[in-house]
């Protein structure tokens, strides 16, 4: 998908925030691929704004990993190797399951219901991978903020923003949303029982689940593209 298939935006609403958003749910939608180029000029001209708000919102997307700069191409949508995305996932999911440890120790029950809140919240959006995606990082930052580690938070952060989009792409199968819903939960009781090891293995195997399905759901993407051309 090239930009001139954006939807103008409606004026009344914050132009910065609206342009970002627009791209960001483009992105991580896949209706612009990776490899796309995202040209300021043609960005404004698409959605009826200014160039300084269409700068901006660029300038945050390339700050959370999801465009590059590419020369003359101004930015281009972000494209991870394989062998760089299962690394990260394998980094994230050394971290994540630290998190979950850490957590498990002084975890209260006010932080359970949230965590329950939002798994109830995931079971409800089962048919819709962004809202998802939005209560699966809302259940983990749960975790990293009972786990209280500042240095912890900032490297999850930053890996979390690389793999959004492999994220969003693992939800964009049905069977995967419904396995982590359930992966979820088993979290949950975990950290109730304030079970450490147990916080860290669930935790553990979500993540490594993630990633398998990221690797398959991409091996068999690469397989349509090279069927096609």
């Amino acid at each position: 998908m090239h930009v001139k298939s954006l939807q103008p935006i409606r004026r009344a609403l914050p132009l910065r925030e609206r342009i970002h958003d627009r791209l960001r749910n483009a992105i991580l939608t896949g209706d612009l691929a990776a490899g796309t180029p995202v040209i300021e000029s043609e960005v404004a001209a698409r959605l009826g704004a200014s160039r300084t708000p269409v700068r901006e919102a660029l300038r945050r997307l390339e700050a959370e990993g999801l465009l590059e700069p590419r020369g003359l191409r101004g930015t281009v949508v972000r494209e991870l190797k394989s062998d760089e995305v299962e690394c990260v996932f394998e980094i994230r999911e050394a971290l994540e399951s630290l998190a979950a440890r850490r957590a498990a120790r002084t975890i209260r029950p006010g932080h359970v219901e949230r965590l329950e809140a939002h798994v109830d919240a995931m079971a409800d959006a089962l048919d819709d991978p962004s809202e998802m995606e939005r209560q699966d990082t809302a259940f983990h930052d749960v975790i990293l903020s009972v786990a209280n580690g500042e240095r912890l938070k900032r490297m999850l952060t930053e890996l979390r923003e690389e793999l959004i989009t492999y994220r969003f792409f693992s939800l964009s199968d049905p069977t995967r949303r419904r396995e982590t819903i359930d992966e979820h939960r088993a979290i949950v009781d975990a950290l109730r029982a304030h079970d450490e090891e147990g916080a860290g293995l669930r935790t553990a195997e979500h993540i490594a689940n993630a990633r398998a399905a990221v690797m398959r759901l991409t091996a068999a993407e690469k397989l349509k593209e090279d069927a096609a051309s």
